[in-house]
């Protein structure tokens, strides 16, 4: 495991952390391998635009396995268990808020299911710490975990483990959220980060009834985060969707979460670019915020186990 500066694993009480137990190698009979030799790291695809400037992908192409993330190259991998890097979390005794996956998606398709269930029942293991997971393939995860007593019986939803999906816009906010409604899990969590575009969450920020059967509910979402792209290439974040969506939070009683406004932060209906108010290359200093936007609320649900 190691710290990290991501803001949102910073929950009061815990030390923020990130982990990837799942690894990736070349595959002995890779053309690649040749080329560059048995190099390790992680690997993902790209599946929306949110992805396109993916900071894992740039990592692991210079440090890495030296390939980008991309689908082409899903063939020259393969994916293993570092058991050094999966007992990790087991060897710290003071609580730890941990990001599952910074440098791929456990929920990626090519993953195997029983590697998913081993991350588990790890996670299991250690009720001191507090475990995030973010996929942007929230049909995999559903399709998972919503059956996960048939692989390990009771692993889910674990009380210690929170789960999210990201949605960088109305179309994906539309096709996830309510995969991940329908997930098991104890605290649930929305990421709009990178936000592409301005995206309308009311529908999920409070409990639904099924009209087709009283008995079924969809459950509010008990976290949002909002952030604009940073880096090279950072596509425009308009702090009034930003707002907008900090005001729907609000109004539904959703704890509300402003990690940074970006490399490319823009305002009003025409977006004219904000980017020389920020000394910060990453938008990241609250206090050149907007007041309205120096937010930063944790779920309802947070609970730190003592350190064993």
């Amino acid at each position: 495991m190691n710290l990290t500066s991501i803001e949102w694993t910073k929950v009061p009480g815990t030390t923020g952390m990130t982990w990837n137990p799942i690894r990736a190698t070349l595959r002995h009979n890779s053309v690649e391998r040749e080329r560059l030799g048995p190099r390790t790291g992680t690997f993902c695809t790209r599946i929306s635009p949110g992805c396109k400037n993916c900071y894992a992908s740039t990592i692991n192409r210079r440090f890495g396995t030296g390939l980008p993330f991309e689908v082409p190259h899903l063939a020259e991998h393969e994916f293993y268990i570092d058991q050094r890097i999966l007992e990790q979390p087991l060897l710290r005794k003071k609580p730890a808020t941990i990001f599952v996956g910074d440098m791929f998606d456990l929920f990626h398709e090519a993953i195997d299911v029983r590697f998913v269930g081993r991350v588990f029942g790890m996670m299991a293991k250690c009720p001191q710490h507090t475990f995030q997971l973010l996929t942007k393939r929230a049909d995999r995860m559903h399709g998972i975990l919503s059956r996960a007593p048939k692989y390990d019986a009771g692993i889910t939803p674990l009380p210690n483990v929170w789960l999210g999906v990201s949605v960088e816009s109305q179309k994906y906010a539309n096709e996830r959220i309510t995969l991940l409604q329908e997930t098991p899990a104890a605290v649930r969590f929305l990421s709009v980060e990178p936000m592409l575009k301005e995206v309308d969450l009311s529908l999920w920020l409070e409990t639904q009834i099924d009209p087709s059967d009283d008995d079924h509910e969809y459950p509010a979402i008990d976290w949002v985060i909002c952030g604009g792209e940073s880096g090279p290439g950072a596509r425009p974040f308009n702090l009034d969707w930003a707002n907008r969506l900090r005001l729907q939070c609000s109004d539904s009683n959703v704890p509300f979460f402003m990690k940074q406004v970006g490399s490319n932060p823009v305002n009003g209906e025409h977006g004219a670019s904000i980017r020389s108010a920020f000394s910060d290359s990453k938008g990241g200093d609250m206090s050149e915020w907007p007041i309205c936007l120096r937010v930063r609320q944790w779920p309802k649900k947070v609970y730190v186990a003592s350190a064993a």
